[in-house]
């Protein structure tokens, strides 16, 4: 299969690099500010459905070329200013002029992500939001998940600084699919202990769906979809690039990135190297944080022909990342330890100043992480209707080392290799309808390559065809639509050798622990909702969306220590499919000053899947090798909550603006037996989040773009916890104040020569733990008393990007 999926790859792209007619549609046009009718320089003009786009240069003007003949929804942004957003029927050459008004909020953002076709987000029954790459360098993110957290809904279960997986609504895992430039990113995102396998410095945009209102990549989304977006290709005749570097003070982390583009005559074409290097980092309770350090380095590229019958972009990308992993060993007088060989036994020592102080790898004690991926994306025009094809292959790696007398052999090796597809169909407007059909899914097969086996080998084959449709009435817009999949999973045997060790072999076994399994699971779910404006300002919108996620290998087949999580796992082989019913309702009003959204959600879960701590006969924690015992357990479940935010940006003062934001889910086990298992675990704490920010489009004649802002999180005591078997603990409140500032730096042309961003987390130091980290469960510091290892303290950050021209128009 692997074979077949390389040569339709090369066949398909050798069809499309046939075509050699140039195409003659093309629209350029100006720029300019509504208050004093100047040029806007670099403003971005995008359209979503080609993922093609240009910015305008130093006198407001824009040109796109090579256009498939259509109708496109043009997109323009400018920071602090209101995003337009308009169709234009593209045929020959056309002159299209913008007029751009100053505002701190729109709610007119384009997204094209898994909610369906191309749709506005004042348009969507379902909760979406985005983030900007401009919005993103206004952070101190140290990986990709932290950027979109303070994002309404969205928050992480951490394992220190670089070790991040999102939760939207209280669900994660394998209930939220990421999706990367168009295809399913798999990296064996079941677990909470390694992080999602994408540069962070390489992504353009992000897009999020709250709740499961997608149809478009899969049902198992029940939490949502996130969306990463690659930069779009610069426009014709250039050769142009940045250089990002990348430093931050807590850890000493250094970062780089450099990019370099090229499109002439439609062939365009891209490349990116980036890479990370970290220390251990610190807060105000533990010091250094053994253990904390990281490195990465990723390399990614494109290439493909923007052309009159459409596009077709192959991507590459390599990733790679080195953890230490954090295990919060320490001494009787507080000081972190770790284990080693001494006269051939294995010990544990106190880790000196020097190993505290430098970013070395403990090959004894870490995570090697590696990610290949190729994809073929294409996009047909097919006169009044258009076809788009993504094929991809991707292998990843996963070796976690925990083994002091073979440091360099992994104890667990994942082997994962998938090929994706995604097919469809997407019809002319009709009568106010907009529709979409299709088909996508995968093929999986993973491979145990380590000393020891967490769960056997296996193979998965995911299909699932859908229609999905959009209808304008007047004031009302509807949505919705269909999708059935099948799942077929087979999971190999897996056997106990004499030492008590597993294996998928059986040569040498003693022993067979798990007797294999295979089922096919498929169900049909769907959605519908309705977006209604009541008035001029005020719109109401609804959605009820049925999802369904078929059982992960880990929760049917797992039966080992698991180094990385710290505990031992067992799964369970009668593991059924969650299926969940979602409502959403949702109230927005928005004029010239203000603008106010509240989202309320209901979600119900049959057969919800979670860990819990065994308890033994004599009533304490079932022990394994030293570490605590895990099941995987179902039961119904319901969430609830809200995500409410609103923003000043009075009409006089629009360098000024204001935002307050809240949001909270309370997740409640319905088959809980008694009191301290009625909560889910790993729920959020409810946060409060104040923005002020001040923005000046121009100051003087070289300083574009400039702002400050002042920002308070407040995280609200979490109780509602998982208390059976001390699995989970309270979580006390705890406040943090963020500020940030920037700036870009013109020459007199008005030509950018670099943009500065300054971000300072944590301002004042605070001592916390963040409800969702795993590493408040660790060992009590004899010392302290207090339990496990606390959040990053005060870090501060600057970013800065230098772009450059190679060849101009």
């Amino acid at each position: 299969m692997k074979q077949c999926c390389k040569y339709t790859i090369i066949l398909f792209f050798s069809i499309i690099t046939s075509f050699v007619s140039r195409a003659q549609n093309a629209v350029s046009g100006k720029i300019s500010f509504s208050d004093n009718n100047e040029p806007v320089v670099g403003a971005n003009v995008y359209i979503p459905e080609l993922r093609l786009g240009v910015s305008t240069d130093v006198k407001g003007f824009y040109r796109l070329k090579n256009l498939p003949k259509g109708a496109y929804t043009f997109q323009i942004s400018y920071v602090s200013h209101k995003t337009l957003t308009e169709k234009v029927p593209v045929s020959g050459n056309i002159t299209k002029d913008f007029i751009m008004e100053n505002s701190a909020t729109s709610l007119e953002e384009v997204v094209v992500t898994g909610a369906g076709i191309r749709t506005l987000v004042k348009e969507s029954p379902v909760p979406i939001a985005a983030l900007s790459r401009s919005q993103w360098l206004q952070t101190a993110s140290t990986n990709m998940v932290d950027a979109i957290v303070k994002l309404p809904g969205i928050s992480q279960i951490s394992t220190g600084s670089v070790l991040s997986k999102p939760i939207i609504r209280g669900l994660g895992f394998n209930r939220v699919i990421t999706v990367h430039d168009g295809v399913r990113q798999e990296d064996n995102q079941w677990g909470e202990e390694h992080s999602l396998h994408i540069d962070e410095y390489s992504i353009d945009r992000y897009e999020i769906i709250r709740g499961s209102g997608s149809l478009m990549y899969g049902s198992d989304g029940l939490g949502g979809v996130i969306s990463v977006i690659s930069p779009s290709p610069v426009e014709e005749g250039k050769i142009a690039g940045n250089i990002l570097y990348n430093y931050q003070s807590n850890n000493g982390l250094q970062g780089f990135s450099a990019n370099l583009s090229g499109n002439q005559n439609g062939l365009i074409w891209s490349g990116r190297l980036s890479h990370k290097s970290a220390g251990n980092y610190r807060n105000a309770f533990d010091g250094l944080v053994y253990g904390s350090n990281f490195k990465e380095l990723d390399f990614s590229g494109m290439v493909g022909l923007n052309k009159k019958w459409g596009y077709s972009r192959l991507y590459f990308s390599k990733f790679g990342q080195e953890i230490n992993i954090i295990d919060g060993l320490r001494d009787a007088q507080g000081y972190f330890m770790k284990n080693t060989v001494l006269e051939g036994k294995q010990v544990k020592v106190r880790v000196t100043d020097d190993e505290l102080q430098n970013s070395t790898i403990n090959p004894s004690n870490s995570q090697d992480l590696s990610n290949y991926k190729i994809s073929l994306n294409n996009y047909f025009n097919l006169g009044k209707g258009s076809l788009s094809l993504n094929l991809a292959y991707s292998i990843n790696n996963r070796r976690e080392f925990g083994n002091v007398f073979k440091p360099n052999e992994p104890d667990l090796y994942f082997y994962l290799r998938t090929y994706y597809y995604d097919l469809r169909y997407n019809f002319a407007e009709k009568n106010g309808f907009e529709t979409t059909i299709g088909t996508n899914g995968m093929y999986q097969k993973m491979e145990n390559k380590g000393n020891e086996t967490l769960y056997p080998d296996f193979n998965l084959f995911d299909n699932g065809v859908f229609v999905f449709t959009k209808k304008k009435i007047n004031k009302l817009t509807l949505s919705g639509g269909l999708r059935f999949d099948i799942r077929d999973l087979s999971i190999n045997k897996l056997y106990i050798d004499a030492e008590g060790k597993f294996q998928t072999n059986p040569v040498g076994a003693v022993e067979e622990r798990f007797k294999g399994f295979s089922n096919t699971f498929k169900n049909t779910t769907g959605s519908l909702g309705a977006v209604y404006k009541i008035s001029e300002h005020w719109s109401v919108r609804t959605n009820i969306a049925r999802g369904f996620r078929a059982p992960s290998v880990p929760e049917i087949s797992s039966n080992g220590e698991h180094a990385g999580t710290f505990r031992y796992e067992i799964g369970n082989i009668n593991q059924l499919s969650e299926v969940s019913l979602q409502n959403d309702l949702g109230i927005t009003f928005e004029n010239k000053s203000w603008y106010f959204d509240l989202n309320l959600f209901r979600n119900q879960i049959d057969n919800y899947t979670f860990s819990e701590r065994v308890q033994g006969v004599s009533g304490k924690d079932s022990i394994i090798n030293g570490v605590p015992v895990f099941h995987y357990r179902q039961g119904n479940a319901r969430l609830m909550g809200l995500e409410g935010t609103i923003t000043f940006n009075p009409e006089s003062l629009r360098w000024f603006s204001i935002t307050q934001s809240y949001s909270m889910v309370n997740g409640v086990n319905l088959s809980a037996k008694n009191d301290s298992a009625k909560y889910l675990p790993f729920m959020p704490s409810p946060r409060w989040l104040t923005n002020v920010k001040l923005t000046k489009a121009n100051i003087g004649k070289t300083l574009r773009n400039a702002y400050f802002s002042v920002e308070l999180e407040h995280n609200q005591k979490q109780d509602q916890v998982l208390l059976a078997y001390n699995t989970e603990t309270f979580t006390p409140a705890y406040t943090l104040v963020n500020v940030g500032m920037g700036a870009t730096i013109t020459n007199r042309q008005k030509k950018a020569i670099f943009s500065v961003y300054l971000a300072a987390n944590n301002l004042f130091d605070v001592a916390y733990q963040s409800h969702q980290s795993r590493l408040k469960y660790l060992d009590v510091n004899p010392v302290t008393g207090r339990q496990g290892v606390f959040n990053m303290g005060r870090n501060l950050s600057i970013k800065l990007i230098v772009p450059f021209e190679i060849k101009k128009n």
